[in-house]
């Protein structure tokens, strides 16, 4: 069996998808527009008094994300300067509008430091909350934005980041552009305020549940893991991914189907819950 960290048959892939100049953007596009569609359908639903339908939502608001802000982050759309323009306007259609240029700048600085005191995923407060106390770690890990945001203050504090945060820039003109999109947005759709904050909280759920199957487990030679997820577009193929971060979900989706995993979502939660062994990937 092919290692899964020798990505052939994904460069080939992507190499004959790119062949063809608009057909990874213009599937990334329209997929993302059915996502944000179903994301639409399911206000309508809440709207109608049928309340759990922010779960169908949150789902939809990951995949989204990875098709058009994680993507875009890596410029593994259209390969141009124009990915960053995905990336903001995406976070602002589904009302996060500070999530963008702040996802794209410490997830490029995750890539470059996996899973070393310089990793904001891993970092080195993290990693002593967990070993401490593992599930005081799940419920912070839980709160979304207030935790992040500390950690993110905490990382900037050290003395190495520094120069690595120096050199990824928040661009002001996105971020504004983003603001007063998802500001704009807003005053047309109307949403229902409890549909947008109970999709967010099951979108950081999701997204923390998903982190867990991609850079933890009890395996001591692993980096990243190669594992399924719900609508997960693709981002399972995470091996081939930290190693090509540039191949597009498309490419990384069709390698996915035809590698073996060795996690999903169950397993981790299993682990982190009950698996004294669990625990962060070491820097390799």
């Amino acid at each position: 069996m092919r290692n899964n960290t020798q990505p052939i048959n994904e460069i080939s892939i992507e190499k004959k998808l790119r062949k063809k100049t608009f057909l990874i953007p213009f599937t990334t596009i329209f997929c993302a527009s059915i996502l944000l569609l179903g994301i639409g359908y399911c206000m309508h639903l809440f709207q109608q008094g049928f309340y759990w339908a922010f779960i169908p939502a949150g789902f939809c608001a990951h995949s989204f994300l990875i098709v058009t802000v994680h993507d875009g982050s890596h410029k593994a759309i259209t390969k141009t300067k124009y990915d960053r323009l995905i990336v903001n306007v995406s976070a602002a259609l589904i009302f996060i509008p500070f999530y963008g240029e702040h996802y794209r700048k410490y997830h490029l600085i995750h890539h470059g430091y996996t899973n070393t005191e310089l990793d904001p995923l891993a970092s080195p407060i993290l990693k002593n909350l967990y070993h401490k106390n593992r599930y005081l770690y799940i419920l912070m890990e839980s709160i979304p934005v207030l935790y992040s945001s500390y950690l993110i203050f905490d990382f900037n504090k050290n003395k190495n980041a520094q120069k690595v945060t120096n050199a990824l820039q928040i661009n002001k003109i996105y971020f504004i552009l983003s603001i007063g999109l998802s500001i704009i947005w807003f005053i047309i759709l109307q949403p229902p305020f409890y549909f947008i904050l109970f999709t967010l909280l099951l979108l950081n759920l999701i997204s923390v549940v998903r982190n867990w199957c991609e850079h933890m487990g009890t395996s001591l030679d692993r980096k990243t893991n190669t594992y399924w997820f719900p609508m997960g577009f693709g981002i399972g193929n995470h091996d081939v991914h930290h190693e090509h971060p540039s191949l597009s979900w498309l490419t990384l989706k069709i390698g996915l189907m035809k590698r073996q995993k060795n996690t999903n979502p169950l397993k981790s939660l299993k682990g982190i819950l009950f698996d004294k062994a669990f625990t962060f990937y070491k820097p390799k």
